[in-house]
């Protein structure tokens, strides 16, 4: 493996010492990034400032993608899912539809273990900058493209979004109640993290391969097939009985009672799942039933007949009852049960959370002083705590790649920066398809 992280997060963590590009935006490629920086290795971010996405320059006031809402001198650089999802990544522009763009690039994929883009199919080959340039210079890359829907097959140049991807993965017709059509569905873009959780075990193999062969590899990536894996009951389920499983809100086809439960409070609420009979016997006891109530749902079968009856036993107990009581007692009794918190005041004052020190204080120097979510990934042995460090400003590490990294020299930097090859603020139109596009607009 590579030594080239001189700069890795976490003593002793398991990628320390790697490095990888990527070219991506939204979730999936992002969450990868984050994931692999959690183990360890120094993940340098390519954007350019072209393009961007890091939401608009000049954005409405109160748009609540900004901390207190305020979208401040530098929005992209406060943007709130961008830096959610780019913790301790280095961050550079580099215009890869020039020639000059390109071979920086090229030079500092030969100091690099990993590519990888959740662009479309086509986008690294029009740079010129395919994984067929790349090996050529860097034999043993490890060069991954994960499009919505893979490299080849009818839909391997369809644009996707994690809407789409949820959609025609069968996901959306599960979603939902059954007594609702599937435009109530719920925004999700759970395909994504799929994706990018997969994306990171690949990647992670691929290193492995690679220390025992030399060799490094491409990866095909397929969102929409790496989420479908996950699905894998509901298609055996079909071969079995020869109809698509329907939509069943918070019900399971194969135990009961399940499902959230009001308790005390303003729109406070508890899960619950029996998934035994012994989880049956120690609710039961819980709300007090007689014996003849107890006998009347003592199997799953009778239990899932009588479900609607189950949920109002259940409502009324849970009624007058604090959320974080019933949680409590239930578990005491082995059975599956949660709080139903918000992204908001719970989730910061969730005691399990704080006791794990799960968030942490991030100094952003565009988006300021705020708790965010810590790395999800903790390695013992002798590593030391992966800490939260601020997503990169846009072009913020430019010198430091250029000059440490590659050891360009100040004039050729500065020349780079002349030509907009390089950057730290956004050109006009880059937030709307790319400043190409809009000179063009311009002009018409």
């Amino acid at each position: 493996m590579s030594l080239s992280n001189k700069g890795a997060l976490g003593k002793g963590t398991p990628l320390r010492g790697i490095r990888a590009l990527e070219l991506s935006e939204i979730w999936a490629g992002p969450y990868c990034g984050c994931l692999l920086t959690d183990m360890g290795a120094e993940v340098i971010k390519v954007e350019s400032i072209q393009r961007i996405a890091r939401g608009p320059i000049n954005p409405p006031r109160n748009s609540g993608m900004y901390p207190e809402g305020e979208a401040g001198e530098r929005p992209w650089n406060r943007q709130a899912n961008f830096n959610a999802l780019n913790r301790n990544k280095k961050g550079i522009t580099l215009d890869l539809k020039t020639n000059d763009g390109a071979k920086v690039f090229k030079d500092l994929a030969t100091t690099s273990d990993i590519i990888f883009c959740n662009y479309s199919r086509t986008v690294m080959e029009e740079f010129g900058l395919g994984y067929s340039e790349i090996v050529t210079i860097k034999p043993d890359i490890i060069y991954m493209l994960m499009p919505g829907y893979g490299n080849t097959g009818p839909y391997k140049d369809y644009r996707s979004m994690g809407m789409a991807i949820d959609a025609i993965t069968g996901h959306s017709h599960l979603r939902g109640y059954p007594d609702f059509d599937h435009s109530s569905n719920s925004l999700v873009h759970h395909p994504n993290a799929a994706a990018a959780v997969n994306a990171t075990l690949a990647l992670s193999t691929a290193l492995v391969h690679r220390s025992r062969t030399g060799k490094g590899q491409f990866i095909d990536m397929s969102q929409a097939e790496s989420f479908m894996t996950h699905m894998g009951e509901i298609f055996l389920e079909y071969q079995i009985k020869s109809h698509p499983r329907e939509r069943q809100g918070n019900r399971h086809p194969g135990y009961a009672p399940q499902g959230t439960y009001r308790c005390k409070g303003e729109d406070k609420w508890v899960a619950i799942s029996v998934v035994t009979d012994k989880h049956w016997e120690s609710l039961s006891k819980l709300m007090e039933l007689n014996a003849m109530q107890s006998e009347k749902y003592d199997t799953v079968s009778k239990r899932i007949t009588f479900q609607d009856e189950l949920d109002k036993i259940i409502s009324e107990w849970t009624s007058n009852k604090d959320r974080y009581n019933v949680m409590t007692s239930l578990q005491t009794f082995a059975v599956p049960a949660g709080v139903v918190i918000d992204c908001g005041p719970d989730t910061y004052n969730e005691p399990h959370l704080i006791e794990r020190d799960f968030f942490q204080v991030v100094d952003h120097p565009d988006a300021g002083i705020f708790p965010m979510t810590g790395p999800v990934l903790k390695f013992f042995n002798g590593c030391e705590l992966v800490k939260h460090d601020p997503s990169p400003c846009l072009g913020e590490h430019n010198n430091y790649v250029l000059r440490d990294v590659l050891g360009y020299p100040t004039e050729t930097i500065r020349l780079l920066e002349s030509k907009s090859i390089i950057g730290t603020e956004p050109l006009l139109g880059s937030d709307s398809g790319g400043s190409r596009r809009a000179t063009k607009e311009y002009k018409r």
